[in-house]
């Protein structure tokens, strides 16, 4: 598969914005900037935008699905491969951080947090099915659960959309929309955040109009331009954060990702891929973001320790949180993301040669 650089940029974007959004409920910086400050007071839909890329990203990488069971499998493990190494190298950094403070008689203020059956869970990677009742251990993988549900349904989904006409993307992408709507519905009268409690109600509405976009494609006029549509789903993200609608704003992200894909397919160059340093960032983002529960519970050591609050000196914690992260994730990236990426593509290469003579045997 061909990487689309603006799309790898958008994956830096999307971390950076939830980054930004935790570090604002520490700083609490965001009343300083203005209409900036309420985009950021809105970060966590960047998970939204997440989402509805990985959705995209594996239909785009998976022209002709077969859904024999071998094929499933061998897709299934190449997606574990891809989120778990570094999942589990976080947990065990935050278990070995928790059990060296017990030993040394320092309790975590929030004790069930770091609980053997959420460890469990994580390990499992189900705390986003309904299995966890609250934040713990590495949180922000929860998404990375919904995730893992969404691969072990994306062979099954992908074939049959692959496989439809007009009818059926036009009504699967009106049935993401009414889910995606249904999920905050939800949300808001029975108080879920829709991470570790539904966060599978707010995962497959934006998974499924993520994998609409490449058949859609297909379908798409030749004369709509692919950067006019990502620069209407720019729009569309401004006015929704000025009406403080989270649906606007995720419509927009949706305009803005499949705005880009279809620039991509037209022979459109990057844009943001020309900006130093920016596919770089993407390439890092997932180390990054699962990087955000152990740079932050560090941090919260250190200015308790220090009786400090980061609101009362936003710019210092905000640079020495944006330091450490980038520091870890780029260690992550190195010694755990890449190579086991790495390790996996020579296994494949290796059964790949082997094939032709095992089928004469």
């Amino acid at each position: 598969m061909k990487r689309i650089d603006d799309i790898t940029c958008c994956r830096a974007l999307f971390a950076g914005w939830v980054f930004a959004y935790h570090l604002n409920l520490q700083a609490r910086y965001a009343p300083s900037f203005g209409f900036l400050g309420r985009l950021v007071e809105r970060g966590a839909l960047g998970v939204d935008g997440f989402f509805i890329l990985s959705g995209m990203v594996l239909a785009y990488a998976h022209p002709d699905p077969k859904l024999t069971l071998g094929d499933a499998r061998r897709f299934w493990v190449k997606r574990l491969v891809r989120i778990y190494p570094v999942h589990l190298a976080m947990i065990s950094a935050l278990l070995l951080m928790v059990g060296s403070a017990y030993l040394l008689h320092q309790h975590p203020r929030d004790p069930g947090r770091f609980s053997l059956g959420e460890l469990i869970s994580q390990i499992a990677l189900v705390h986003a099915w309904g299995a966890s009742d609250r934040w713990s251990w590495n949180y922000p993988s929860w998404s990375i659960s919904a995730e893992w549900a969404g691969y072990l349904a994306f062979p099954l989904l992908w074939t049959w959309l692959r496989g439809g006409g007009r009818l059926v993307v036009t009504v699967t992408l009106a049935l993401a929309l009414a889910g995606a709507l249904a999920a905050r519905y939800l949300a808001a009268a029975d108080n879920l955040s829709l991470t570790y409690d539904g966060g599978l109600l707010r995962f497959f509405p934006d998974f499924i109009a993520g994998m609409v976009v490449v058949p859609l494609l297909r379908l798409w006029p030749s004369r709509i331009l692919g950067r006019a549509v990502a620069l209407a789903g720019v729009g569309l993200m401004a006015v929704g954060t000025a009406a403080e609608n989270e649906m606007t704003i995720i419509a927009g992200l949706w305009g803005l990702l499949a705005g880009l894909m279809a620039a991509a397919r037209q022979g459109r160059g990057a844009v943001l891929g020309r900006v130093p340093g920016f596919v770089w960032l993407g390439e890092i983002s997932y180390s990054f973001y699962m990087s955000f529960a152990l740079v932050e519970t560090i941090q919260a050591g250190i200015w308790r320790s220090a009786d400090a609050d980061p609101a009362a000196s936003p710019l210092l914690y905000v640079f020495t949180t944006t330091v450490a992260m980038l520091v870890i994730a780029t260690l992550t990236w190195a010694l755990v993301e890449r190579p086991a990426l790495r390790a996996f593509a020579a296994t494949a290469r290796r059964r790949a040669d082997r094939l032709p003579y095992a089928a004469r045997m």
